[in-house]
């Protein structure tokens, strides 16, 4: 009976450190993320786990050291640069960790995610153990950046003039973000209408295609998503 039950126990002390092993090298998301919509602004600039150190090369190259537990794992330099130029913010305030494409890893946001700027997605892949950069800078723009789960999608904004903003929807495929909507989003209306000879709503949904699912100046009917959208985008 003792002897079963000494290796009951070795069993159990076996599974454990496999357990402890298989999160430290899993990357698993260790902050918890909202369920709904949310912006930038509620990603977290530390992580457990994960370290991020920005600098520059003897070329004025940017450079990103990504450390787990103190450990270098992976280094970023390359000739494009990760997110538009920084000045005189510190390093740390273009840092943001999230689960980007809500796969349950965390990935790490390079860049201020503002209007008129440029950012970089770096997404963890659970296969290589290592991140990869999604895309090219501006491709996707991840400006002003809102991620909904429940959509598995992205939505990026901003400014085409002083009277047209716009919004895209991205939705994860897999691997790859695919476009799904955009909406245009025209503040004064009648003064553009006066100015262009154009006949826009306030807001005016386009689905693939460049189809027009909606033209409407009442946000109310406009989907509740949308409605959700755009109330986080315009909050100071």
């Amino acid at each position: 009976m003792m002897k079963e039950t000494k290796y009951l126990l070795l069993a159990a002390s076996l599974i454990l450190s496999c357990s402890v092993q298989s999160r430290q090298t899993d990357n698993s998301s260790a902050q918890a993320q909202p369920a709904k919509p949310f912006t930038l602004k509620a990603c977290p600039q530390t992580d457990a786990q994960l370290r991020v150190a920005l600098s520059r090369d003897a070329d004025m190259n940017q450079v990103a050291v990504i450390y787990r537990n103190g450990d270098i794992v992976q280094t970023f330099n390359e000739e494009e640069p990760l997110f538009t130029d920084w000045y005189d913010q510190k390093p740390e305030t273009f840092i943001h960790y999230v689960d980007a494409n809500f796969d349950g890893h965390t990935d790490i946001f390079l860049g201020l995610g503002q209007s008129r700027t440029y950012s970089s997605l770096l997404l963890w892949n659970p296969k290589t153990q290592l991140f990869e950069r999604y895309g090219n800078l501006g491709e996707p723009s991840l400006q002003n950046p809102v991620f909904a789960p429940s959509e598995n999608a992205i939505y990026s904004s901003g400014s085409n003039s002083a009277w047209e903003y716009v919004y895209t929807k991205d939705v994860w495929d897999e691997e790859t973000l695919i476009g799904a909507e955009v909406l245009y989003y025209y503040d004064n209306p009648a003064e553009y209408n006066g100015m262009n000879g154009t006949n826009v709503k306030k807001y005016n949904l386009y689905g693939t295609g460049e189809q027009l699912l909606k033209a409407t100046d009442d946000i109310k009917q406009l989907s509740k998503g949308w409605q959700q959208i755009i109330n986080l985008t315009q909050q100071p």
